[in-house]
């Protein structure tokens, strides 16, 4: 029993060196100290960050004020919002967090650890769901404060930066052969970097189960939903076209086509499957993410100008494609950015941000564009549209 509670003691140690991020640091000036038990689990020893979806009811996290090792008088603690955290995150991301408004979090400020014990009694924080009038992105950043005693705070662990995600729920445009459509946008809009991003979902109309998907004796079958030079989306000379095999003539493969420089994705796309899709230009690479993960990339460097969108285009008689949260920057995202923002909208007035079409109106054939940009889109003919998707966990049946 001794042994099993010394290792604890050492595990806890380290969990305070490693916050503490110092090479050299000497067990005598940190063998006792203050830290929040959530923000330095066992198995990371540094977890300052956490992503919380917060969608339909209240969401309870529990805040646990712990010392290394117990002492002889009371310690008490006092927990408050630290504004820094969320501009540092800001700052080191490109994101652009908001503190979620008082009225939809809550929790106890001051704890007290009695004499003789490790830890306080548990903190709840409470986040009420919230409305995203203007999509913001929301967090909430809590860090001791204060502390009556005769011990310190050390190293990092003594503050929690909450990202929360209420996740984007929308109906979404279906598109056919027949709605083959070009916009010319208002006015040319050139982008020394840029980044293009949008979900995607081929249907599966034919009626065959797809469980015989992959390989070369099922060519036939994957031209129906992804059919050969079939470019759903693409902007003036970024020709995004799917191909029914890539080279290893087994499944599907998207092909990014710029005047003869192209490069394809890796194979394996499958039908009734939404997939999150982002090109970014840095000034001399591409890079192609797959759900908000790094796919391939390819060396160019030329000027760009947007012109113009285009949809449907080479689509076979029984493609169908669902779209949604089509955006356009003229910046080269991070995949931290890509990752932070692909889930939920965005607010229209984002920096760098020159088209954004949702894809969201649920009728008529009007797309609305919600940057400034102001390039409205009119398809040809009358599109469908889809049930309601969360776009948390859009494969999943439940909407």
């Amino acid at each position: 029993m001794k042994m099993i509670k010394y290792s604890k003691y050492l595990a806890l140690v380290a969990v305070l060196i490693s916050a503490a991020g110092c090479d050299d640091a000497k067990l005598s000036t940190i063998d006792n100290g203050l830290y929040i038990q959530e923000a330095a689990p066992s198995n990371t020893f540094g977890q300052q960050i956490e992503a919380q979806l917060v969608d339909d009811g209240d969401v309870t996290k529990t805040l646990t004020v712990r010392l290394v090792r117990a002492i002889t008088e009371d310690v008490t603690v006092t927990l408050d919002i630290d504004q820094q955290l969320i501009n540092d995150y800001n700052q080191k991301h490109e994101a652009a967090y908001e503190l979620l408004p008082e009225e939809f979090w809550s929790f106890q400020r001051t704890v007290t650890i009695p004499a003789g014990e490790v830890s306080a009694p548990v903190i709840n924080l409470t986040i009420k769901p919230f409305t995203t009038p203007n999509n913001e992105a929301y967090a909430i950043p809590v860090r001791i404060t204060s502390v009556t005693g005769t011990v310190g705070i050390v190293g990092n662990a003594n503050h929690i930066l909450y990202l929360l995600t209420s996740p984007n729920k929308q109906k979404t445009l279906v598109l056919k052969s027949g709605n083959k459509t070009t916009t010319v946008f208002n006015s040319e809009m050139p982008a020394a970097q840029w980044t293009i991003e949008y979900w995607i979902r081929f249907d599966n109309t034919t009626g065959q189960p797809t469980g015989a998907w992959v390989g070369p004796a099922n060519i036939g079958f994957r031209r129906n939903i992804f059919a050969d030079n079939a470019a759903p989306i693409y902007f003036n000379d970024i020709l995004l076209r799917y191909w029914a095999d890539g080279a290893k003539k087994i499944a599907p493969t998207l092909q990014c086509q710029l005047n003869g420089n192209y490069f394809d994705s890796e194979e394996f796309w499958y039908p009734d499957t939404w997939y999150h899709i982002a090109y970014t230009y840095d000034g001399s690479t591409i890079r192609l993410y797959k759900d908000g993960t790094l796919n391939n990339y390819k060396a160019d460097t030329r000027d760009f100008v947007f012109k113009n969108i285009s949809f449907a285009e080479s689509f076979g008689w029984r493609m169908q494609v669902e779209y949604a949260q089509i955006r356009l920057w003229k910046k080269c995202l991070t995949d931290n950015a890509i990752q932070e923002g692909m889930s939920r909208q965005i607010p229209g007035d984002a920096e760098g941000l020159i088209g954004y079409w949702k894809c969201d109106e649920g009728e008529g054939n009007v797309l609305k564009d919600s940057s400034p940009s102001g390039n409205n889109i009119t398809l040809n003919g009358i599109p469908n549209w889809s049930k309601q998707y969360n776009f948390y966990h859009p494969n999943d049946d439940e909407d």
